[in-house]
């Protein structure tokens, strides 16, 4: 028990010291001005979601875009931009806990991503929208295509799978208070490091010099908000776990993937491509690694345009 209470005073200790330095880091970084100059926020059962509208000229469609785990709807903007060159409207929005939208605290009442994601849908539009989500954005697509299918035409899958679910104890302990104290300033401590966050880009996007001319305040300034760390647990705890049995009733899905994409298990793609509905395109980008959309956007795009094509 003394042994026990003296790794408690450690841990404490440490998160202390973390907690100050956060603290100090983040003094002065508060600001009025919006993140981008066509931000816009939604409000929903407590929440504030920012989200961007790329409005296309002659639109023939809309894609709404939900981004993946510790990123934002940055990583959509190679992609979209193409997209709406094309006649194509897109919607690139912040998950909560992530980019600018509001963090998860314990005293909320957590709501399920994909009903968030739906209201901001209809909020913006009542016709049926395609539905782009890359890795954890991914599950939360697949959630909400089998919860509100009339709202979606197509899903277009990028660099993800289907979530076979996380266990009760795992979930349990994401949202556990001691936890929570002792990881989410360790997390949010991590952000203040560029160098630490430049290499992982590095190993997201498989491409050192590309990592090396990207803009990282767009990747930090969003992860340094207060309560990231704590709300990215919160988030993680959340995750949907996919019906792969309801994916076959879908429409087409365009499913693609990076042949170096080590985040996502092979394993985990090759049973999502058991359940996907007839009509469905997999494709696989030779070299690209996680973060494909971004550093291979060309390549997405034309793919995503022939598979909008065909299924208007």
């Amino acid at each position: 028990m003394t042994y026990l209470k003296k790794i408690t005073a450690v841990l404490l200790a440490l998160v202390l010291c973390f907690s100050t330095l956060i603290v100090v880091f983040a003094e002065g970084e508060a600001t009025e001005t919006l993140p981008f100059e066509d931000s816009q926020f939604f409000e929903t059962d407590g929440y504030k979601l920012h989200y961007r509208v790329w409005e296309a000229e002659n639109e023939i469609g809309k894609v709404f875009m939900i981004h993946g785990f510790a990123l934002s709807s940055y990583c959509w903007t190679e992609l979209a931009s193409r997209l709406v060159a094309q006649g194509y409207t897109c919607v690139l929005a912040d998950l909560p806990d992530f980019g600018y939208s509001s963090r998860d605290t314990k005293d909320m009442q957590q709501k399920p991503r994909e009903d968030l994601m739906h209201s901001l849908m209809l909020h913006l539009s009542s016709e049926p929208w395609y539905v782009a989500g890359h890795s954890m954005g991914g599950y939360i697509t697949l959630a909400l295509a089998e919860k509100y299918p009339e709202a979606v035409k197509n899903i277009l899958l990028y660099g993800t799978s289907g979530n076979s679910g996380q266990p009760d104890s795992l979930k349990a302990m994401m949202r556990n208070d001691f936890f929570i104290a002792i990881m989410a300033p360790l997390m949010e401590l991590m952000t203040r490091f560029d160098f630490l966050v430049r290499a992982l880009l590095s190993m997201g996007l498989g491409d050192k010099e590309y990592a090396k001319n990207y803009d990282l305040s767009r990747i930090t300034e969003p992860l340094r908000i207060k309560g990231t760390g704590a709300g990215a647990l919160y988030s993680f705890s959340l995750l949907p776990t996919t019906n792969f049995e309801a994916v076959r009733s879908f429409s087409p899905v365009l499913y693609m993937n990076g042949s170096r994409d080590k985040v996502i298990a092979d394993s985990a793609k090759d049973k999502l491509r058991e359940y996907l509905p007839d009509g469905s395109i997999d494709i696989v980008i030779d070299g690209g690694a996680h973060m494909f959309i971004e550093n291979y956007a060309e390549q997405c795009a034309q793919y995503t345009l022939d598979f909008l094509a065909s299924n208007p």
